[in-house]
């Protein structure tokens, strides 16, 4: 018989994410796309998590660093962000006129600020 441990308590204060990720976006926590907002969070520290390379790599959510918190906020706007950029194209302009390109790598603009943090260091 196999058993399965229970996963430990998820240390991230989700609210606590996903209230500063509205402060940058300046919406309202009434806002239609708050639960949009909310939904990110939760997708990116889960992205966090993973390039830690540690499921839970903190005990409680006030021992998180500070540039880890401000990475998966990042995360948040970012991931919020890419509803409005469809086929990976913003409605911004390069200075040729071409049309600026969202990264296929979610994680590209937060993996130098969590390099320091990560639990096995290997190939990047």
């Amino acid at each position: 018989m196999i058993t399965v441990a229970p996963p430990a308590a998820n240390p991230w204060d989700l609210v606590e994410v996903t209230t500063r990720a509205l402060a940058v976006l300046r919406l309202d926590p009434a806002d239609a796309d708050a639960q949009r907002v909310a939904d990110a969070a939760a997708q990116a520290v889960e992205l966090v998590d993973a390039e830690l390379d540690m499921p839970i790599p903190y005990l409680d959510a006030a021992s998180i660093p500070a540039p880890v918190m401000e990475a998966a906020v990042n995360l948040t706007v970012e991931g919020y962000r890419r509803k409005d950029a469809p086929f990976g194209l913003t409605d911004s302009w390069s200075v040729d006129g071409s049309y600026l390109r969202l990264s296929a790598d979610v994680m590209k603009s937060t993996k130098s600020q969590l390099r320091p943090y990560k639990a096995r260091r290997g190939l990047a």
